[in-house]
């Protein structure tokens, strides 16, 4: 009888191993990361883009600038903690595309500076 139980144990675990299977090659990339991109993409696509904040817009809105292009990115207030940016300061910014009827704009999770 114990033979019998240890044999189905170990095959019941055998037959579920293929149930914690995944995907783990290449597909979709996972988040946009050129401002070119970003003005493109459809609402809730994870952006990361590196480059600069050019002009401040008013509103907690901002004009973001890389090699490809502008985008418009709203970034609140609480998230710039003691982050002091001019024009020439190369930032990382995460977040979304939220695409409004007004237009896209990424709407911003978290920003970093990027040492140089």
């Amino acid at each position: 009888m114990p033979k019998k139980l240890t044999g189905s144990i170990i095959l019941s675990c055998v037959l579920t191993l293929p149930a914690f299977a995944a995907y783990n090659g290449p597909g979709v990339s996972s988040h946009v990361k050129t401002a070119a991109d970003a003005s493109e993409a459809k609402d809730d696509t994870p952006v990361e883009l590196t480059g600069h904040l050019v002009k401040s817009l008013g509103d907690e809105k901002y004009l973001f600038r890389d090699t490809s292009g502008d985008v418009e990115v709203e970034i609140d207030d609480a998230l710039w903690r003691d982050i002091e940016v001019s024009s020439d300061t190369t930032v990382t910014l995460k977040g979304e595309v939220d695409d409004e009827w007004q237009g896209i704009e990424i709407e911003i999770d978290s920003i970093a500076l990027v040492s140089e």
